[in-house]
């Protein structure tokens, strides 16, 4: 009895170590539409403040592999499991589902009030904003309580893209235009056009998000995660997401005038 119980201690310890021989490739994808978290280069790379983020978390004997899809692509595979890593988006009940969140944020993610300089708003105060027309893109949500107050006592047109709602709002169509700060900025600094009204991001933020990293629950790579957040953690202590963030910003290509507002998405992953 003693020998049989030998043999199995012997082999659960070899678990986690086999484990970590089979996860020699891990599989990662982003948004690639996602400025300046992440964007696409000449249709064959990533760039983007989640890609030197991901760059700066080494994990020993492990390679990364980088996939580009379109992003519902790309979480439908996480479920499946053929990607194991999905960076920089928001955690939801459906997504927690099956998907394994590192605790530590990747980056914050403040949802804020766009409004053109010299307009009637000076700061994003909930109430204040009920006397004025507001812009938001289909199918987004803020979080923080604003979507609720949102429905119940605001004035707001929805367009189908962040395009339209910026387009809008320096036409004077709109007064106002809620949407993620850094995708917003990233957006007006892509663009660059000339003869328009400047448009400022308003203070407060209306909520204050964060992104994170992600596993797929069926990753064989799945026992790194903590190893992942651990690291994570110690970034983020040292402001590191933030300074890429600014630098993300700052490398931006201009968008064509050929397709204004990319890349332009929708502010919440």
């Amino acid at each position: 009895m003693r020998i049989l119980a030998s043999i199995l201690l012997g082999i659960c310890s070899l678990g986690p170590a086999r484990a970590e021989v089979a996860c020699s490739r891990l599989v990662f994808a982003t948004n690639p539409n996602y400025p300046p978290f992440s964007w696409v280069e000449d249709k064959t790379r990533y760039q983007g403040a989640s890609i030197a983020l991901l760059q700066k978390i080494t994990l020993p004997g492990v390679t990364m592999e980088p996939v580009i899809y379109p992003w519902n692509r790309a979480q439908a595979m996480a479920r499946a499991g053929q990607i194991d890593l999905l960076l920089s988006l928001r955690i939801t009940p459906e997504r927690e589902q099956y998907l394994a969140f590192t605790r530590s944020p990747a980056f914050p993610n403040p949802i804020v009030v766009f409004a053109r300089e010299g307009g009637p708003l000076r700061t994003a105060d909930w109430k204040l904003l009920e006397k004025y027309r507001g812009g938001v893109s289909l199918g987004d949500s803020f979080g923080g309580g604003f979507d609720a107050y949102l429905k119940e006592h605001l004035h707001v047109e929805v367009a189908d893209t962040m395009t339209e709602n910026f387009k809008k709002l320096s036409l004077g169509r709109v007064d106002y235009f809620v949407s993620g700060e850094y995708l917003g900025r990233a957006y007006l600094r892509s663009t660059r056009r000339q003869g328009e009204g400047r448009i400022l991001a308003l203070s407060p933020p209306v909520s204050r998000e964060f992104i994170h990293f992600a596993m797929s629950r069926k990753s064989r790579c799945l026992h790194l995660l903590p190893l992942i957040d651990e690291k994570l953690k110690e970034l983020v202590r040292q402001g590191i997401p933030a300074r890429l963030l600014e630098e993300a910003l700052d490398s931006m290509p201009e968008a064509s005038e050929t397709e204004p507002g990319k890349p332009a998405t929708r502010p919440t992953r």
